[in-house]
């Protein structure tokens, strides 16, 4: 089994490889605490879905907590409900969704017992993607159920980049940005810590770091953009890249120890040809799967499809099966059914965010 997640954040049972967070996760556990609700911003890639996912999650017995991840998909309101309506216990009521915001949650915490935790991720789709009304009556809702004072918390994760976006919002509830814990990038000293870290939990072939201190720093130097700022998301890519060409250099068969090395960062080079090939291998497993599943004309299908589903600020825009199909050229023929088993994949593997940082 390979020992890196690709572009997925990482989640609760990940506990054992997530390294380089411990004061931020201190920090937030302490946020959620101070106040009903949390603005947990930072920069693309600084890791603030696996702070929540992984770091957050572990300092909760399941018996502590309900969390609920919300992304907006095509209207946040309804997604919302949606993804509460999901964690009912029983039937629900048939008018269930045109309760109040407030009363739901008061179900919800009744059929569980345990503090109601709504986790927006990607608040900055509600201002990519949505309209003044569905932000307004957002809003409304959150104010709403934090007078209500009931077992529930609210968590918003956004990127830096659209804090001024929140001005509407603030006006709504004054409190905002009264407890918020901005995630800052790792200096080289951690993202070193987190080299090494995950390194070590590789078991089968394990991986030894030869040259540490050269090794490590050309790695680092390799992941830099423009901006000279390292994404920890690309860092699970670059790692496997190295691992999978130390497979490869030994010849693949029975190997017993993988071994980083500055000659192996050399082979690899930067991240930005690590991640075009990592787009292209994903991309072309799926024209072979579809072709296995008897779709015509699958060269370049997938990236057509993908690029349906790319707004201009790189996140994912949300179309039905129907909407991408029509939009698609009218020379590809695809199922809903098989379209379907794409989007999935992109899903899993978070490919919108490939596409985006390969660009």
């Amino acid at each position: 089994m390979l020992p890196f997640k690709f572009l997925d954040a990482y989640g609760k049972e990940d506990k054992d490889r997530f390294f380089g967070r411990e004061r931020e996760t201190a920090q937030l556990y302490n946020a959620v605490f101070a106040a009903n609700l949390t603005l947990l911003y930072g920069g693309s890639g600084t890791g603030k879905t696996s702070l929540v996912n992984c770091g957050l999650a572990n300092k909760f017995y399941p018996s502590d907590w309900l969390p609920i991840f919300i992304r907006r998909e095509k209207n946040l309101n309804f997604s919302l409900q949606a993804a509460i309506a999901r964690h009912l216990d029983g039937q629900q009521p048939s008018d269930f969704r045109e309760w109040p915001l407030a009363d739901q949650i008061q179900r919800l915490y009744l059929d569980h017992y345990r503090p109601v935790y709504l986790i927006f991720d990607q608040f900055e789709e509600l201002f990519i993607l949505g309209n003044r009304e569905e932000q307004q009556s957002f809003y409304q809702s959150i104010a709403h159920l934090l007078r209500a004072r009931l077992q529930a918390k609210v968590i918003l994760i956004i990127r830096e980049e659209w804090i001024a976006h929140l001005n509407e919002f603030e006006k709504v509830i004054p409190s905002l940005f009264d407890n918020r814990l901005r995630i800052e990038r790792m200096n080289d000293l951690n993202i070193a810590r987190v080299i090494r870290g995950m390194a070590g939990q590789a078991e089968d072939p394990e991986i030894r770091i030869e040259d540490p201190k050269t090794t490590i720093t050309r790695i680092i130097d390799n992941l830099r953009d423009k901006h000279q700022r390292v994404d920890l998301t690309n860092l699970q890519v670059y790692m496997d890249r190295l691992y999978r060409t130390d497979l490869e250099r030994q010849g693949g068969s029975e190997v017993r120890q993988v071994t980083f090395d500055p000659e192996l960062v050399e082979r690899v080079g930067r991240i930005d040809n690590v991640l075009g090939t990592f787009l292209e291998e994903q991309l072309m497993r799926l024209e072979n799967q579809l072709d296995q599943q008897g779709v015509p004309s699958v060269k370049g299908l997938p990236l057509e499809i993908l690029f349906t589903l790319v707004t201009e600020d790189g996140t994912k825009q949300p179309m039905g099966t129907a909407e991408i199909r029509e939009s698609l050229p009218r020379n590809r023929e695809i199922q809903p059914e098989q379209l379907q088993y794409c989007l999935n994949e992109f899903q899993r593997l978070r490919l919108l965010r490939a596409l985006e940082t390969s660009e």
